[in-house]
């Protein structure tokens, strides 16, 4: 204890709260004294309190004269007339060198207070990493420049949040913990994570897509909604029949849209393959043509039909024979409403007046026609949303026949699917077997456009929980992991939009919000970063494990953070707004208390695209 250099007396107790009178040693920036450097008091810094063998460890956070005088009306500065006094918030006790968090004992009125070594500091503020061999470099200590290092096997197990305002650091932060994560496949972690993990981040303005950002190995999908270029998003046939993902994509409406749907798709997609089989397509279309014809009871019907045959490129003026080299007559596709009657005709033909067996003949070669090589051919060639357009108009002629349905009510559901196709199709592939990720993505959504901004992420998310929590089912541990990082996190997370259905919105933040809550049991975990915390969920916000707070000044946001976040101290919270770019407040359940670092700044070849434009470059002819 000789070697301590003291500064200061306790003179006050009040719970955690100590008050300190500093001596006239105590108020210099930095300290040479037998032969170690120490560095000066300021709010923020640590000092220790001697009580026996130990040192009760204090944070200062306030500062204050006291007069001794006591004379308002004498206003002359004295240098012996003000007494210096700070104010500590107790945190943990150090023996021997060694820091533990928590209040085992307090100090005694004039114990002494002495200030710590960098030695002492770097103890304290590394205590959540000092004992794993396990480490990421992330940045330094605001206050005395010490290295801080991650242990990465205590952090990357959490949810984390990365929270700042545009320019504040935050999309470097995100990059310099993953960078250091994948870095240390040179320095331990065994090749691709010895396939155990993967990690998919969500890039909505394609600043991660960049050869050296992250890693160079990873795999890029660059989505477009604009063209066919395109990459496409490999879905699960399960997760696209999936009458939740249906309804949500389609903006069905819950009373009448979403029963018709989920009626069509159980009765035409098959359960074992998740597909609607060719077989299918045709005994639909043939059922239509005679419920269309049998009922003969709205003028709709034969429209949807037609409309189902042109995406087989079934031509209803071209002749169509048997195998006989007899004419197939399927001129009953080219009918026309009779208003007054209301019965299809056709020349001299009224529908309402043909026999029913002449109908089930009408019927039987117009399947004929559809089993013909061509046709199956087209069949066979139908897209994903196509064999959802056919299921859809078919079910719906057959429900207008017997009276089950309104035609007012569910043909906005059509349009909306038809509407829709064209983004699905150029954003998504359905892959009949799973789908491989590899350890490392990137999926830009650069090129789409809002509505699909709002839609992949969820799939995705979607996807890859159902999965990995249907792998893990039957195990007893988690023997693999899924890391789902997303920037920019409140395009998808947002409770605050008002272009979109309440049923859309409250199905997406369910899928997260389930995630979050339930992830971690999984070994499925969430990283988001935003510029406003206050657009996301709280139920998201408050169930993270570990945040990195970088600058923000907005009230909503800074209340947000500091309703949602109970690890927070007062000095933390009053320091987030006047925060530096690439200062950040670290906190939550891998760091017993808040610190206040530095983080590094990548290299620029190995930065997220987000810098401001330069406008010297763009503007001045050097």
């Amino acid at each position: 204890m000789g070697n301590n250099y003291v500064v200061g007396n306790v003179v006050s107790i009040d719970g955690l709260k100590i008050k300190i009178l500093m001596n006239e040693q105590s108020n210099l920036e930095s300290f040479h004294f037998n032969g170690i450097l120490y560095d000066g008091i300021s709010i923020g810094s640590y000092v220790g309190i001697i009580r026996g063998s130990n040192k009760i460890i204090g944070r200062v956070e306030r500062e204050f004269l006291e007069d001794t005088e006591n004379e308002p009306t004498d206003r002359e500065f004295s240098r012996y007339r003000f007494k210096r006094h700070i104010e500590v918030s107790l945190i943990g006790n150090m023996y021997k060198n060694v820091f533990e968090f928590g209040i085992k004992r307090f100090p005694m009125i004039f114990s002494e207070v002495v200030l710590l070594t960098e030695d002492e500091i770097c103890c304290i503020l590394q205590k959540d990493s000092s004992t794993s061999k396990y480490k990421i470099p992330i940045g330094e200590s605001v206050s005395s420049g010490i290295l801080i290092e991650l242990a990465w096997d205590n952090l990357f197990n959490t949810h984390m949040g990365i929270f700042g305002n545009t320019g504040s650091g935050k999309s470097n932060t995100l990059t310099k913990l993953y960078t250091e994560l994948f870095n240390q496949e040179n320095n331990g972690i065994a090749n691709k994570f010895n396939n155990k993990s993967k990690f998919i981040v969500i890039d909505f303005n394609g600043e991660y897509i960049q050869p050296g950002v992250l890693l160079s190995n990873k795999k890029c999908l660059n989505l477009s909604t604009r063209n066919d270029k395109g990459d496409k998003l490999p879905l699960a046939p399960s997760l696209f029949w999936d009458e939740d993902t249906l309804s949500v994509l389609y903006s069905a409406t819950e009373k009448t849209q979403r029963p018709f749907l989920a009626k069509a798709i159980k009765f035409y997609v098959d359960e074992e393959n998740n597909d609607i089989t060719v077989e299918k397509i045709i005994k639909g279309l043939a059922s239509s043509f005679y419920n269309t014809f049998k009922q003969n009871n709205n003028k709709e019907m034969l429209n949807l039909l037609n409309k189902s045959l042109e995406l087989v490129s079934f031509n209803v003026t071209k002749d169509y024979y048997d195998n006989n080299g007899e004419k197939i007559d399927i001129s009953w596709l080219t009918c026309f409403w009779h208003s007054q009657g209301c019965t299809y005709y056709i020349g001299t033909t009224y529908i309402n007046k043909v026999d029913d067996k002449v109908k089930r003949d009408k019927q039987n070669a117009f399947e004929e026609v559809l089993r013909k090589d061509e046709i199956k051919r087209n069949i066979e060639k139908l897209t994903v949303t196509e064999k959802l357009k056919i299921a859809t108009n078919s079910y719906l002629i057959y429900c207008l026949a017997y009276g089950k349905v309104n035609f007012e009510h569910i043909n906005p559901l059509i349009q909306r699917i038809e509407a829709k196709s064209k983004l699905i199709e150029r954003t998504i592939t359905i892959c009949n077997s799973s789908h491989k990720w590899e350890f490392a993505n990137v999926i830009s959504l650069r090129n789409c456009n809002s509505e699909a901004k709002k839609m992949i992420p969820l799939l995705i998310a979607k996807q890859l929980y159902d999965e990995h929590k249907e792998k893990l089912s039957n195990e007893i541990k988690i023997e693999s992991t899924v890391h789902l990082i997303i920037d920019e996190a409140h395009n998808i997370l947002s409770t605050q939009s008002k272009r979109e259905e309440e049923s859309w919105k409250d199905y997406r933040l369910e899928i997260f919000e389930e995630i979050i809550k339930e992830g971690r049991k999984f070994g499925f975990f969430l990283t988001i970063a935003s510029q406003r915390p206050y657009d996301i969920s709280a139920t998201i916000i408050s169930q993270l494990h570990n945040y990195f707070i970088h600058r923000l000044v907005n009230e909503q946001d800074l209340r947000m953070i500091s309703n949602a976040i109970n690890s927070l101290d007062s000095i933390s919270k009053a320091q987030i707004p006047n925060l530096a770019p690439g200062q950040c407040v670290l906190t939550g359940t891998s760091f017993e208390m808040p610190l206040l670092i530095q983080v590094y700044k990548l290299p620029i070849e190995k930065s997220p695209s987000s810098d401001n434009a330069d406008l010297v470059k763009l503007w001045v002819n050097e």
